[in-house]
């Protein structure tokens, strides 16, 4: 393999499938609008793509990668949180410290769209989720959701900025007070195909708000476009499902329209499930599926109608971002859920049942090859783009980090 600069893109190419190795998701909805450790050394070392197993040791085919190559499209950016495809044919891009940026794909130059105000940083928290407004082209706002101190205490809010062309106006807060903190904060965004928000919330440290159905914590919201109560909401509130933990990926399935969320364990059960309206999914009294790991999860799960989730992983991954692959570009990959993995420091791949209610084979690739990452993107042309997060305070960044990749044949 070789290291080279073009257009301001730094290519990595592999020359052979390298052995597998063991590690301890087109349409992001309207989210994009129709939408562990680095090598110290990359500037004098070729990165070999490697496959690998799954936390659960499961075997990763071969060919995933096989053919693939990985380019570095920006560098030097601090904490990259989510990515979104704009209207505009620009990636669009939050730094957790409270930046908006637009990225050129061809030409990896960034441009700020905005700075949003009053964003608190601590831990976890900071400016997160983005989404655009299903009918830009009139209205063009562009939704965010970040963390702010009300009264010394930290706190979430979602707000709209209305772009024009040049620079993202002055914040419009659509609902606030939602309870934040250093940890556990969601706050992932996505536009559905009912033309409605959705929001995953944390349990922000306190887990018993996640079974609490009067307050926002711990929850998927489903939201008008000014931000209030859906109609139809199953409790006549913003809440549309509870009993999460920490969900940080949220996707629609691009054809059946199905909702799909990525979510944090303890140090147990990283989970990926299947989003109902009015379900519970357990947390804090369950832990993954109701198998009675850590108590009497199975009355719990009888009493309060609990969905189980799809699959979980222990040893914890810490999944975040996600995205479905509908694309003939990769053929290999075609109709699996993507998402991203923090502690587990690979890009998984899920493929499900034909009714998208069980997994049926799942892998991890690229592990331990570009440290922690956190979003991962499916362009309309079926490029796959990913977010590293080895700047967040739990990583070990290189000179370069944090960065944006992308893969492709």
């Amino acid at each position: 393999m070789n290291v080279a600069e073009s257009a301001g893109i730094t290519t990595l190419n592999s020359a052979a499938t390298p052995p597998a190795r063991e590690s301890p998701g087109t349409m992001r909805t309207m989210h994009s609008f129709f939408r562990a450790e680095l090598f110290s050394s990359l500037p004098t070392i070729a990165l070999i793509l490697g496959l690998a197993c799954s936390s659960n040791k499961t075997t990763t085919p071969p060919g995933s990668v096989e053919g693939l190559r990985v380019e570095t499209v920006v560098t030097g950016l601090d904490t990259p949180w989510d990515l979104a495809w704009g209207p505009d044919g620009q990636m669009w891009l939050t730094e957790r410290g409270g930046r908006i940026s637009r990225v050129n794909p061809s030409t990896g130059q960034r441009t700020t769209a905005g700075q949003v105000p009053d964003v608190s940083e601590s831990g976890e928290s900071g400016l997160m989720g983005l989404a655009f407004h299903p009918d830009f082209g009139a209205q063009p706002y562009v939704y965010v959701a970040h963390s702010y101190l009300q009264n010394g205490s930290l706190r979430n809010r979602l707000i709209r900025m209305r772009w024009d062309g040049q620079s993202l106006g002055a914040p419009e807060v659509l609902l606030s007070n939602i309870p934040a903190s250093s940890i556990h904060d969601g706050s992932r965004l996505v536009v559905g195909p009912d033309r409605l928000l959705y929001m995953t919330t944390g349990d922000a440290s306190n887990g018993d708000l996640a079974q609490d159905r009067n307050a926002l914590s711990g929850k998927v919201l489903r939201l008008t476009l000014t931000g209030q109560p859906a109609p139809g909401n199953p409790f006549g509130t913003a809440i549309y499902s509870y009993g999460h933990r920490n969900p940080q990926g949220l996707v629609f399935h691009p054809v059946t329209g199905a909702l799909y969320s990525t979510e944090h364990g303890p140090s147990d059960n990283d989970e990926v499930n299947l989003i109902v309206s009015g379900r519970n999914y357990g947390w804090p009294t369950v832990h993954g599926t109701c198998d009675d790991d850590v108590g009497s999860e199975r009355a719990f799960c009888q009493a309060n109608n609990v969905a189980e989730p799809l699959a979980t992983w222990t040893p914890t991954i810490a999944p975040a971002g996600a995205d479905f692959y509908v694309s003939d570009l990769i053929p290999q990959w075609k109709g699996s859920l993507l998402f991203t993995s923090l502690r587990g420091t690979a890009l998984y791949r899920l493929t499900l049942s034909s009714d998208g209610q069980r997994v049926t084979a799942k892998e991890a690739l690229f592990a331990g090859q570009f440290g922690r990452l956190r979003d991962v993107l499916v362009a309309p042309d079926g490029t796959v783009y990913l977010a590293t997060s080895n700047r967040d305070g739990r990583g070990s960044p290189a000179a370069d980090d944090d960065r944006i990749l992308r893969i492709r044949p």
